[in-house]
């Protein structure tokens, strides 16, 4: 009778793993597919918005300098109310508006967008992640730290951004910190 309890008991705990894990791989399957569908792709974007071109990783070129963020493309809508925009998996970037500031703001522009790829929503962090980026790819000098900050010191806060002069501050700091943000 012993024996037989046990092995009744030891079976009941094998069927309760077997559908804890079954209910797990379930989740986690529904959160990857949930987080793949979190966004449009590069290609609905552009059909959504007309006329926008997209570039594959490696070919955009801003002022002859390769601009790559891992492996996501870019995608040109000169439509975007913004220098650019990040979705999950690509950027955007409005050429029109980029072709009116210099090149170290172009970089950076691009690169804020590609931080929120690797580092998530935060303004702040995008922000870092850029002029680190900057300084140790070597196009970003305290000079054209100083046309980033001319470029974003206007801007007010709001609901996403702190103020331009706030940025500018932050960003000085990160760029003179070492460490990899």
């Amino acid at each position: 009778m012993a024996i037989a309890q046990q092995t009744s008991a030891t079976a009941l705990t094998a069927v309760a793993t077997l559908l804890v894990s079954a209910l797990l791989l379930t989740s986690v399957s529904l959160l990857n597919a949930s987080a793949q569908t979190s966004g449009p792709s590069p290609e609905e974007y552009a059909a959504h918005v007309g006329g926008a071109q997209i570039v594959p990783s490696g070919a955009l070129r801003l002022d002859a300098r390769k601009a790559v963020c891992g492996q996501r493309p870019t995608v040109l809508d000169n439509q975007l109310d913004d220098y650019g925009a990040a979705y999950p998996g690509f950027l955007i970037l409005n050429p029109k508006l980029m072709n009116k500031v210099s090149t170290p703001v172009k970089l950076w522009i691009f690169s804020h967008e590609c931080g929120h790829q690797f580092r998530g929503p935060d303004e702040e962090t995008a922000d870092c992640f850029a002029v680190q980026r900057g300084r140790r790819q070597g196009w970003l000098t305290p000079e054209g730290l100083e046309e980033v900050c001319n470029f974003i010191s206007p801007a007010k806060g709001d609901s996403m951004h702190f103020s331009g002069s706030y940025r500018c501050e932050s960003m000085r700091k990160c760029f003179t910190d070492t460490s990899i943000k």
